[in-house]
């Protein structure tokens, strides 16, 4: 069974959830919370597995919920009318972000996905390999959860890791495909960035966007790997 808070400020929104939950035969619900304060003295009684979490609370917002949970942390799918928290979202390690009017189909969407990594999350990951960079007749080892992004120049993929780039010679599809277990996702023809490292999504003309990281750095998304972006930063976490 999974355990499950529901928490959002508008009785009909739980009540709706609550007839929505019903179809789904190993969710228990364990409780309902119309504040924060409450969902958080919910949480200091109760176990629970999976938060269907609004974000615009009085008091306080969902997301502040969310960064504040302590391990062993329940899964969060959130559930709210305002789509500009999505990115935040998905940095968190959200399961899932809904929009209301909630939808039977994508709500069972988002609880097979948290089944999925409820299941797997006593499964240890195996360690990715470090990048092998030769710089004459040495070698540096770096590990892909220090690096920022890659992008290339001529020949070379460039690996950003703070401050320093490290040239290798390897093309961006085959790092691509070597680093998307490690959580990195190919967003231009010829880059590549660490999802853990994304700030911001700032949408542009056409369907573009401009990715921030944590320091301030600014990728191109192009509008061909967006929906894998999308994708991708679900599932991450």
């Amino acid at each position: 069974m999974i355990r499950v808070l529901v928490i959002d400020d508008v009785p009909l929104a739980r009540e709706k959830l609550r007839h929505l939950l019903a179809a789904h035969a190993d969710i228990d619900i364990r409780g309902e919370a119309g504040d924060l304060e409450q969902a958080r003295r919910l949480l200091r009684q109760e176990v629970v597995d999976l938060l269907l979490l609004d974000i615009q609370m009085p008091g306080d917002d969902g997301m502040q919920l969310a960064r504040g949970l302590t391990a062993p942390a329940p899964r969060v799918i959130f559930t709210t009318a305002h789509a500009q928290h999505a990115v935040d979202s998905y940095a968190l390690g959200a399961v899932d972000y809904l929009l209301k009017p909630l939808d039977a189909t994508r709500l069972a969407l988002a609880l097979e996905r948290a089944r999925r990594q409820l299941a797997h999350a006593d499964a240890p990951a195996p360690a990715p390999h470090p990048l092998r960079i030769r710089n004459g007749a040495s070698s540096v080892y770096v590990a892909p959860r220090d690096i920022d992004y890659i992008d290339n120049a001529g020949h070379y993929a460039c690996v950003h890791v703070g401050r320093q780039v490290h040239l290798l010679r390897e093309s961006i599809g085959r790092l691509a495909e070597q680093l998307t277990p490690a959580g990195f996702i190919q967003v231009q023809r010829a880059v590549i960035v660490n999802l853990s490292r994304i700030r911001a999504l700032e949408p542009r003309r056409n369907g573009d966007a401009t990715l921030v990281l944590l320091d301030g750095t600014r990728l191109p998304l192009s509008r061909s790997h967006r929906d894998a972006f999308d994708n991708a930063m679900r599932a991450h976490g």
